[in-house]
């Protein structure tokens, strides 16, 4: 009887021990990445940062998009809160996009450059961006990142506009850069804005101010014009009635500022 115990033992070990294992805590997940195919139209995508984590974001392409040539980039960074789809709707920035062949990326709760540097390593062979015509726009938090961007890596981008937003830190430019800005007179932000842009006249080297008046939004906007360092430019509209938004008009008036402001 104990003869036939200790068999039945021995046939349910090595049974046990030809099973599949489970998974134990050091066993990494697969991570599943939503298709990218480069193609026009809009695509919602994400890739893997240095860390591992999916990061998401959306591309808009114009309906010329081909594999076959390069096209210049349009970073546009959303407030928070806020979405990719919130500010492609609001900045309407995806026809200014059709109508002058250029692509738009809205990434999704990106906060860090470093964040934003990996994204550019990944979309510029994923997606054919030229090098030389990378730009980066946002709405208050995220324009508040576009300046943090200009300051850590002026390097990868012609020129940079952000939207109803403030920056109060040291500004130091390792290389010079054009910067468009809008303003509002009745943002809750606009006892930043002498800050803001004293900051950046001081670290782009600006001077050599000209002042013109024209309407937006149905009010008086000053646009002021300072030459800085190596030829660049700082260019603020000042919209006397605007609130905290992005003003209708300036998705066409920051494409065309990006067009004249390559990386040099």
């Amino acid at each position: 009887m104990k003869r036939a115990l200790v068999l039945v033992l021995l046939v349910l070990t090595a049974s046990c021990s030809t099973g599949t294992p489970e998974a134990g805590p050091d066993t990494s997940p697969t991570v599943s990445l939503p298709p990218e195919n480069p193609g026009p139209g809009d695509h919602a995508t994400a890739f893997l940062d240095g860390e591992g984590k999916v990061r998401g974001y959306v591309v808009h392409a114009p309906p010329s998009y081909t594999p076959d040539k390069t096209y210049p980039l349009v970073l546009v960074f959303h407030g928070s809160p806020g979405t990719p789809e919130q500010m492609a709707t609001m900045t309407r920035m995806n026809d200014v996009a059709d109508a002058n062949d250029f692509l738009v990326v809205y990434p999704r709760s990106f906060s860090n450059t470093e964040l934003v540097a990996a994204l550019l390593d990944h979309l510029g062979p994923t997606w054919n961006v030229d090098p030389q015509r990378i730009h980066v726009a946002g709405f208050s938090r995220g324009g508040t990142l576009v300046y943090q961007l200009a300051v850590a890596m002026p390097e990868r981008f012609g020129s940079v506009a952000p939207v109803s937003a403030s920056y109060n830190g040291n500004i130091s430019l390792s290389q010079p850069l054009s910067l468009i800005t809008f303003q509002g007179g009745s943002d809750s932000l606009r006892v930043s804005w002498s800050t803001t842009n004293g900051n950046w006249d001081a670290g782009a080297g600006c001077s050599d101010e000209s002042v013109t008046t024209i309407s937006l939004l149905n009010g008086p906007t000053n646009v002021s014009s300072k030459t800085c360092a190596d030829g660049t430019e700082h260019v603020v509209y000042s919209i006397g009635g605007m609130g905290h938004v992005w003003p209708v008009d300036a998705s066409e008036l920051i494409w065309e500022f990006f067009a004249d402001h390559p990386l040099a």
